[in-house]
This record gives structure tokens, sequence and C-alpha cells, in this order.
């Protein structure tokens, strides 16, 4: 990314893209699902699974190069996250599951940060 206004635009359309896709998704699934949370579950499995599998081809990796955060954004940054962390540390020599434990590191990160920030931010609008 270069900090130019066509970076935004391109963070926009393809967190815009993403976004739909999972709409897309959670649509066909609710019929099959029924259940709302359910449906939800099961979206964020699919969508992390597309974004695994692109990233494992390379392809996810152009997007972030092109997008930046908004790739990144959508829950598929965080299942092509953990998988980045853990292929560096595989391409570093380390054996599987020290190289799944790295990545795995990672996603704890990003829980351990978000979910307490989630979680206030919702004890905070439950007393309105």
């Amino acid at each position: 990314m270069t900090g130019k206004p066509i970076d935004y635009v391109w963070a926009f359309l393809i967190g815009g893209v993403l976004s739909a896709a999972a709409q897309g998704v959670f649509q066909l699934l609710l019929p099959v699902a029924g259940d709302f949370s359910w449906t939800i579950t099961w979206m964020l499995a699919v969508m992390a699974a597309l974004s695994g599998v692109l990233t494992v081809f390379g392809q996810y990796q152009k997007l972030e190069n092109r997008a930046g955060f908004g790739a990144m954004l959508p829950f598929t940054g965080f299942s092509a996250a953990i998988i980045e962390f853990t292929a560096a540390a595989l391409d570093e020599g380390a054996a599987f599951w020290p190289a799944a434990r790295k990545g795995l590191h990672a996603a704890f990160i990003i829980f351990g940060v978000g979910l307490p920030l989630a979680l206030a931010a919702a004890f905070v609008v439950s007393l309105r």
C-alpha cells in the first residue's frame, strides 16, 4: 500500500466484497441451520475455511497487499493470520506442532485483546 487515495478505495471494495460474500453464505445457510446463532457460527467457519484455502495458495496475501486493512478486518483475516504465522514458523524450520502452537498463539493474542474489549462494550451497552 502506498498511502494514496486509491488504496482506500481498494480497502473499501475488497472489504465490502468479503463482507457481501459472508452475507451470501449466511443467507444460504439460514434455511439449513434454522437457528440464527448456528447460522452465524457456520458462516464464520465457511469464511475461515475459504480464507485458509486462499492463504495456502498464496491468493489471500495478494488481497492483503492490495486492500490492506480492508482484507484483514473481516473475519477471514483472522484465519489467514493464523495460517500465515504457522507457515512462517514452518519456513523457519520448526516442526509441525511447534509451528501450529505459534499460529494458535497469534489467535490467543488477538482474542486476548479483542474479547475483553467486546465484553466490556457489551456490558456498557447492557447498562442502558
